[in-house]
């Protein structure tokens, strides 16, 4: 009997214990932290513009970029399922960027055009074109027309960055369009998260920016004569 009694305890302690480790995992969870990124820190060119002629480092101003895939203030960091759905932006919900991508983006570029010693002002719509020494400068036009990570499989995924950049000259009778170029780079990431495609997307934007500023020193910006 005191065995019977010893072995019905046994099992009635077991049944509590698995009661009370069901009450807890059913317990709510508390939600997990929203991790926010940026850009990181902008690396040293690896191909630097030596000996620029005065027309290769001429100033330019920059004008508010345009970003036609991202609302206004929006930061959420985007993907898209090329193997499934790539008409579809979907959005990380536990990742977002500190900005929204375009003042990110912008940011980012001006450092790199502004490398070498080049003025980089800004222009503002509706306002009087930026001048230096009582000359107006070039006014380069950006859109950020892609910036999102792409999977092209479960596992295999890009920073797919896209920009498209006009220069033109502003005349009172209108803008004379001086060059057009566009800057697509597909950034190999290295894991299928959120955190590897933001790394490809960031080092994707730093390769456009070195690429922009040589298309910059190409002859592009007209020389400003005497």
């Amino acid at each position: 009997m005191a065995k019977t009694f010893s072995s019905w305890r046994g099992a009635w302690c077991v049944a509590v214990l698995a009661l009370g480790m069901t009450a807890c995992s059913s317990l709510p969870q508390p939600p997990q932290a929203v991790v926010r990124y940026d850009l990181g820190v902008a690396p040293a060119l690896s191909t630097p513009v030596v000996a620029a002629s005065a027309s290769a480092l001429a100033p330019i101003a920059l004008g508010p970029i345009q970003t036609p895939l991202q609302a206004d203030g929006n930061t959420a960091v985007r993907y898209r399922l090329a193997y499934a759905d790539a008409q579809v932006l979907h959005a990380y919900t536990q990742a977002r960027w500190s900005l929204p991508p375009g003042t990110m983006v912008l940011q980012r570029l001006r450092e790199h055009l502004s490398e070498g010693g080049r003025i980089v002002l800004s222009a503002e719509p509706g306002a009087i074109p930026p001048s230096v020494q009582g000359r107006q400068v070039p006014v380069l036009h950006l859109a950020l027309e892609e910036f999102s990570q792409v999977f092209s499989s479960v596992q295999d995924s890009v920073g797919w960055v896209r920009v498209r950049a006009t220069l033109v000259d502003p005349a009172p009778q209108g803008d004379v369009l001086l060059a057009q170029q566009v800057f697509d780079v597909r950034q190999p990431a290295a894991v299928p998260h959120a955190a590897a495609g933001v790394q490809a997307l960031a080092q994707g934007v730093d390769l456009i920016g070195q690429h922009m500023r040589q298309w910059l020193t190409s002859g592009v910006v007209p020389q400003r004569t005497p």
